[in-house]
C-alpha cells in the first residue's frame, strides 16, 4: 500500500465524507482542552448521528463488517453486563456506581462505535484511500496540538530568559498533553517502521516532515517531565526495535544487529538521562519506594493532613513516588479482599478504603488506571478488559506482520501505549480514556478493513 499525494485522496472525498473527517478532527482536538464540556458532547452527538446515518445507507456492507468485528463487540458487551450486574451485587452504592457507568464507560464506548464507524464508511466509501486520509487527518490533529506547545515553550525561553520545564499553557494540564505526545509518537513510529521495514507509506507525508513531527515529540516529552510519559515514550522507543527484530529476524546479520542495538540502547539511554536530569525527583525515588511500601506503618498516604516520611537526609519523600506505591500496594490488597469488585467508578479505590478504614481521608482514586478499575470491576472485569485489548493487539499484529499493513502496528502501538501508561496513571477514566476507544477501535477498522477492501 503506497501512499496516493493528499490532493488525489481529498478529491475523493463527498461532503459527507468531509465532514465525517472534520468533525472527527474536531473532536480528537477539544478532548484535551480545558472548558469544553458541552462543545465535546455536542460534537460527539452530531458525529454519531452523522455516522448513524451514513451507516444506514444501502450497499455499503458495514452490517458485515460489524459481524467481522462481532468478538470485539460481543466481548466488550460481556464485560458491560458484567459492570451492571456487579454493580446491582457487590456495590455499596449502586446509584453512584450505575451514574459512572454510563458517565465513563458508556460514554466512552460511544466514541469506541463513532471511531469504528467513521473509519469503516471512509473505507469502504474510498478503498485505498480512505484510511490514509483519515488517519493522517488525525495524525495532524495531534501534531498542532504538540506544536503549539513547543512554540509557546520557545517563545516563553525566548521572553522570559529560561525553559519552563513541567509547564503546559494549551492543555488543561501537562498529563493531558503528555497523554497527547505519547500517541503522536505512537502514530509517527508506526508510519517510520512501515517504511524502514516494509518500503510502504500510509499517510501521505514526506520523511522530512515525519522527522520534524518526531522532533516536535522529543521535545515536548522533555519539557513537560512527566515520569511516567517518559517512560512510555522510552517504552515506545523499545518497542520500535523489538518490532524490527521480529520482522528482520530472518535477515538479521549478527554484527549489524548488535551495532544498530548498540546505537539504539545509546540514545535511549542518552534522552532518558538528560530526563532525569531535567527532574530533580529521580534521585529521591529510590529511596521512596520502600517507605512507600511500608503502609503498615506509614499514614501519610490515607490522610492528607499527615506529614509525608522523611528520609534519611531529613528531606520529605517525593509525594507523587510515594503516594502511587503505597496506594498500588493498597489497591493490591483490595482486589484480593474483594476479587467481584466494590463497584465500577473513578473512585472504586477509595471505596475499597473507606471499608476497611473509617478515617481514610486522601486520592479515591489510586492512579493506575487498570488497578482501579480491576479494585472497582473485580477480577472478571479485569479479565474480560485483558480479553478486549487482547483482541485489539491480535488484530494489529496480525494485519501488520501477515499482511504488511501499516494501519496494523498504529493499532498496535496505540492499544500497548495505553495499556503500558494506563498501569502507572490515571488514564483510565475522562476524555483520556474516551480518546483511546477512538482512537483503538477506528484503527482497528483500518487495520482489517483496509487490507480487506484491497
Amino acid at each position: 500500500m503506497t501512499a496516493k499525494p493528499a490532493d488525489s485522496l481529498l478529491s475523493s472525498l463527498s461532503s459527507s465524507d468531509r465532514w465525517l473527517i472534520g468533525l472527527a478532527c474536531a473532536l480528537l482536538f477539544v478532548w484535551s482542552l480545558p472548558g469544553t464540556i458541552a462543545l465535546r458532547l455536542f460534537i460527539i452527538v452530531v458525529l454519531l448521528g452523522l455516522a448513524v446515518w451514513k451507516y444506514l445507507q444501502p450497499g455499503l456492507g458495514i452490517g458485515e463488517t460489524l459481524r467481522t468485528h462481532r468478538k470485539l463487540f460481543f466481548t466488550y458487551g460481556v464485560l458491560t453486563l458484567w459492570i451492571v450486574v456487579e454493580a446491582l451485587l457487590f456495590a455499596d452504592d449502586t446509584a453512584a456506581v450505575l451514574k459512572e457507568f454510563w458517565g465513563q464507560w458508556i460514554r466512552s464506548g460511544i466514541t469506541g462505535l463513532i471511531g469504528f464507524l467513521v473509519a469503516a464508511l471512509l473505507v469502504r466509501r474510498l478503498p485505498h484511500r480512505g484510511g490514509p486520509l483519515l488517519a493522517t487527518a488525525l495524525m495532524l490533529t495531534l501534531a498542532l496540538q504538540v506544536g503549539l506547545h513547543d512554540l509557546d515553550t520557545l517563545w516563553r525561553w525566548w521572553d522570559e530568559g529560561s525553559l519552563p520545564f513541567q509547564e503546559t499553557r494549551i492543555t488543561q494540564n501537562r498529563a493531558g498533553l503528555s497523554f497527547v505526545t505519547n500517541l503522536l509518537m505512537a502514530l509517527l513510529s508506526a508510519e517510520a517502521m512501515s517504511r524502514l521495514l516494509y518500503r510502504r507509506s500510509y499517510m501521505p507525508i514526506h520523511w522530512a516532515w515525519l522527522l520534524l513531527l518526531v522532533g516536535l515529540c522529543f521535545f515536548a516529552t522533555y519539557v513537560l517531565g512527566t515520569r511516567y510519559g517518559t517512560m512510555g515514550f522510552l517504552a515506545l522507543l523499545i518497542s520500535c526495535a523489538i518490532v524490527a527484530l521480529i520482522a528482520k529476524r530472518r535477515e538479521i546479520n549478527l554484527a549489524l544487529l548488535v551495532g544498530a542495538a548498540a546505537v539504539v540502547l545509546a540514545g535511549i539511554g542518552a534522552f532518558g538521562w538528560s530526563a532525569m536530569k531535567s527532574d530533580q525527583r529521580w534521585l529521591s525515588f529510590a529511596e521512596t519506594v520502600p517507605i512507600a511500601l511500608d503502609t503498615e506503618h506509614q499514614r501519610a498516604w490515607r490522610d492528607d493532613a499527615q506529614p509525608l516520611p522523611l528520609m534519611a537526609n531529613g528531606s520529605p519523600v517525593d509525594h507523587s513516588a510515594y503516594m502511587r506505591f503505597a496506594w498500588g500496594k493498597e489497591a493490591f490488597l483490595a482486589i484480593g479482599r474483594d476479587p467481584f469488585g466494590v463497584g465500577y467508578g473513578r473512585n472504586a479505590f477509595g471505596t475499597a478504603m473507606l471499608r476497611i478504614h473509617e478515617d481514610y481521608a486522601s486520592s479515591k482514586h489510586c492512579h493506575s488506571g487498570v488497578l482501579n478499575f480491576a479494585v472497582g470491576a473485580g477480577i472478571p472485569g479485569l479479565l474480560l478488559w485483558l480479553g478486549f485489548l487482547g483482541i485489539l493487539a491480535v488484530n494489529g499484529w496480525r494485519s501488520f506482520f501477515r499482511d504488511e499493513n501499516p494501519a496494523g502496528l498504529l493499532l498496535l502501538f496505540v492499544v500497548s501505549g495505553f495499556f503500558m501508561r494506563s498501569i502507572v496513571d490515571g488514564n483510565f477514566q475522562d476524555h483520556m480514556f474516551e480518546q483511546f476507544m477512538f482512537l483503538a477501535m477506528l484503527f482497528n477498522a483500518l487495520a482489517l478493513e483496509s487490507q480487506r477492501t484491497e
